[in-house]
C-alpha cells in the first residue's frame, strides 16, 4: 500500500492541474453568460479547437510558448498561474495532512480558489 502512496498524490496533483483548467474556462465564458459545456475549448481569437497538447494544465502553456499554435494570440500568464495554484493546493494538504484528510482539504481549498476567481472575473466583467 505505501508504494501507491506516491502514485495517488501525482495523480491528485493532475486533478487539481485539470480543475484549474476548468477554473479558467469558467472564469473565461461565466462574465460573458456563455456555457461551460459548449462550444469544445477553442482559440478566442482564430476559433481554433484546442488539441490534446493545449488542453495539458500549465505544460500546454509552455510547449506552445504562451501562445496559440494557430494565430500566435498570446494567451496571457494568469491561464497557467491559476492551474499551477489549484495544484499546489491539491499537493500541499496532501504532504501536510497524510491522504485521507490531505485530499478533502485540497478539494476543499481548490473549491474555494474556484470560486474566489470566477468570482473576481465575473465582478471584473466580460474580459477582452
Amino acid at each position: 500500500m505505501q508504494v501507491l502512496i506516491p502514485f495517488v498524490i501525482v495523480y491528485l496533483l493532475l486533478v487539481g492541474l485539470f480543475l484549474g483548467s476548468f477554473i479558467n474556462l469558467a472564469a473565461d465564458r461565466i462574465p460573458r453568460g456563455e456555457s461551460v459545456v459548449r462550444p469544445a475549448s477553442h482559440c478566442r481569437a482564430c476559433g481554433r479547437l484546442l488539441n490534446l497538447v493545449d488542453l495539458l494544465p500549465v505544460a500546454g502553456y509552455l510547449i506552445r510558448g504562451g501562445r496559440c499554435a494557430s494565430c500566435r494570440t498570446p494567451i496571457g500568464w494568469a491561464a497557467p498561474v491559476i492551474e499551477a495554484t489549484a495544484g499546489l493546493l491539491v499537493a500541499l494538504p496532501l504532504v501536510w495532512l497524510g491522504l485521507l484528510w490531505g485530499a478533502l482539504a485540497g478539494v476543499g481549498l481548490v473549491a474555494l480558489w474556484g470560486a474566489a476567481v470566477v468570482a473576481y472575473a465575473v465582478r471584473r466583467g466580460v474580459r477582452e
